[in-house]
């Protein structure tokens, strides 16, 4: 191991000033202040694993890593502590690192130590150390022997820094410092980022966001690795612990930088492609760092993390440039601390030969980018709630717009459909006056015109005129689908006639259900149907009496529930010919296949004639139907 001769002159300086220095003391001198001195050579002797063993001068900071590369050893460092006065005052000893195991003799005493030498659970390096040194073990006129035993572990960056020598009132206020900034500030670190974290899944949870997602899931990785200077003794052993909490970095960082696009909307294949790419290489250069004890590899793994991180930045000053994108700018002033705190401890800490106790401060600038950031997507996620919030009134005001039309149009509709019903029932009762009651009245005007017609045909066809008129008017009353009604209506129309043939009437209405679909057309059809088969009775049926039937016929082995409906005479019947050939009987069959209906006669010579018609009906009967013997008095 080669030292320069510069540092072999300033160790004869520093003896010949404490002499000077203690000369003044002995003759009456006194120190007016006595200022901290820093030890900056030492006698080592190193014990590398694996090589020969080397003693000399060697100039503190000294770091086992660059000495000896991927190489776990052991090194005793001698030092001299000056001669102090015997005042009383409390003296002590600050190292800003030492380690990875530490022991401390004063005098060839122990005065401190951390961890066991050798025990690679125990890393002494993640803090400072103040070691009060006592008065007994320091004399007054000659120096005293310091004494620092080290055990390291290859890529822990175990080693020296130059302690300093001073009272507790000079020294301890250094120390507290240099272990807030380096302690304290790991906790708001990592206090920050779960912070932030959460807030980012949260809204990640409430809007599945890239943006968000990229933030929440990094947070958790940067915590593991500034959270790691808290563990003196870490979970896992060497070199495990260090490449999960390196890995954790290289994760941490290029998630930061997806974020980071995804915030500028360039999230794109091409940068998930590169982010698998660099995540693969960094696992590698992890993997030969920690695994098989080369440090190289990780220093050019933290050199490999910039280049993204440069790229980055420089889209985002392209976009605050040319875009003048309100993110990209935030983002540029966000960036700027992070990348240059990130470089200078990449230059003078990993790359510098005199690295041994100088603060990071990556960690600092990555809470302060993380605050900003957190401030960044709040007001990213208000601005989107704002927007839905617009989008929202906006498709509210819309849908107003479009139901008032729609209102309108089913307002214009019901009307056009009112219209067009009143006109098809206008035409429907034109149609029937004409068939019925206009057929009649042309029937009643020929016989007139021929002259032979007898007072008795004339006024069968006026009356039939008549009947058919009345059937007209009844079809058009509201019956509510109560087939009872109009079966009560019929009956009134009908039983002075009958009565007046002398023809015994015998009316059978059970209890009938609710027919939705009665409407007038089929409330006449069905009266004509039945008109016409009293008719029959009285024109040809010789009958004494009539049996009109009403019943609900249930669901049966495959036949659906339906309504029967039966007109029986005890007349003289009639044979097959006359059934097929009889005009009025067609009519009948007609009208019965026009509303749906099945119409069934039965009739034979000398035993009567039975009319059957079956309409369709729900599945169960409803209220009993009122009797049809007493119904209200129709109009006309």
């Amino acid at each position: 191991m080669k030292h320069g001769s510069w540092g072999f002159c300033r160790h004869v300086f520093l003896r010949f000033f404490w002499g000077g220095a203690l000369s003044l003391l002995l003759c009456g001198g006194a120190f007016a202040q006595e200022e901290p001195i820093t030890l900056d050579f030492a006698q080592a002797y190193l014990e590398p694993e694996g090589a020969a063993a080397w003693a000399g001068l060697v100039t503190l900071p000294h770091l086992w890593d660059k000495a000896y590369p991927g190489r776990a050893g052991r090194a005793r460092y001698r030092l001299e502590l000056p001669p102090v006065p015997a005042d009383g005052v409390l003296r002590g000893l600050f190292f800003s690192r030492v380690g990875n195991q530490v022991e401390i003799f004063v005098g060839g005493d122990l005065i401190a130590h951390r961890g066991v030498l050798g025990d690679s659970r125990h890393d002494a390096t993640k803090a400072p150390l103040w070691v009060p040194v006592p008065a007994s073990l320091l004399s007054a006129t000659t120096p005293t022997v310091l004494e620092v035993r080290i055990a390291v572990q290859p890529v822990r960056w175990g080693g020296l820094a130059a302690p300093r020598f001073g009272t507790e009132a000079s020294l301890l206020p250094q120390y507290r410092e240099r272990y807030v900034w380096r302690q304290w500030g790991a906790v708001a670190v990592v206090f920050v980022l779960a912070l932030t974290g959460v807030i980012a899944g949260g809204l990640w949870y409430l809007n599945p966001e890239p943006v968000y997602g990229y933030f929440a899931l990094c947070a958790p990785f940067g915590m593991l690795r500034y959270g790691d200077r808290l563990w003196e003794v870490p979970p896992l052993g060497w070199p495990l612990w260090g490449g999960i909490v390196a890995f954790s970095l290289t994760v941490h960082m290029l998630l930061l930088v997806r974020f980071s696009l995804a915030l500028l909307g360039r999230d794109g294949m091409g940068v998930r492609r590169g982010f698998w790419a660099l995540l693969v290489a960094e696992a590698v250069l992890v993997w030969c760092a920690y695994g098989l004890g080369k440090p190289w590899c990780w220093t050019a793994g933290l050199a490999l993390l910039f280049v993204p991180s440069v790229w980055t930045y420089a889209m985002a000053a392209r976009d605050a440039l040319v875009a003048r994108q309100t993110e990209a700018v935030a983002l540029c002033l966000a960036c700027f601390i992070p990348l240059g705190a990130g470089l200078y401890d990449f230059l003078e800490i990993r790359v510098s030969t005199e690295s041994v106790g100088r603060s990071s401060y990556l960690p600092l600038a990555t809470m302060l980018f993380a605050l900003l950031m957190g401030w960044l997507i709040l007001n990213r996620y208000a601005r989107q709630v704002r927007a839905y919030q617009g989008l929202r009134n906006s498709l509210d005001e819309k849908v107003r717009q479009r139901e008032q039309e729609l209102q309108v149009s089913y307002a214009l509709l019901q009307q056009e459909h009112a219209q067009h019903a009143a006109l098809l029932e206008r035409q429907r009762i034109m149609r029937d006056i004409h068939d019925g009651v206009g057929s009649q009245l042309v029937g009643l005007l020929s016989l007139i015109g021929k002259g032979r017609a007898s007072r008795a045909e004339l006024r069968e066809h006026a009356n039939a005129a008549l009947d058919e008129l009345r059937m007209a008017v009844d079809a058009m009353q509201p019956v509510d689908g109560d087939l009872a009604t109009v079966l009560a209506t019929l009956r009134y129309r009908l039983q002075p006639r009958l009565a007046a043939t002398g023809i015994q009437v015998d009316w059978q209405v059970e209890e009938l259900p609710t027919l939705d679909g009665l409407t007038p057309h089929m409330v006449l059809q069905i009266q004509r149907i039945l008109l016409e088969a009293f008719t029959n009775v009285l024109r040809h049926a010789q009958a004494t009496s009539v049996r009109v039937c009403a019943r609900y016929q249930p669901e049966m082995l495959h036949q659906s529930p339906r309504l029967v409906l039966e007109i029986a005479d005890n007349g003289i019947g009639m044979d097959s010919t006359v059934q097929t050939r009889g005009q009025g009987l067609s009519n009948m069959r007609a009208r019965a296949q026009a509303i749906g209906a099945l119409l069934e006669i039965t009739a034979a010579p000398g035993q009567g004639t039975c009319v059957q018609i079956a309409l369709p009906a729900p599945g169960t009967p409803a209220t009993p139907a009122p009797a049809p013997a007493a119904p209200a008095a129709p109009s006309m």
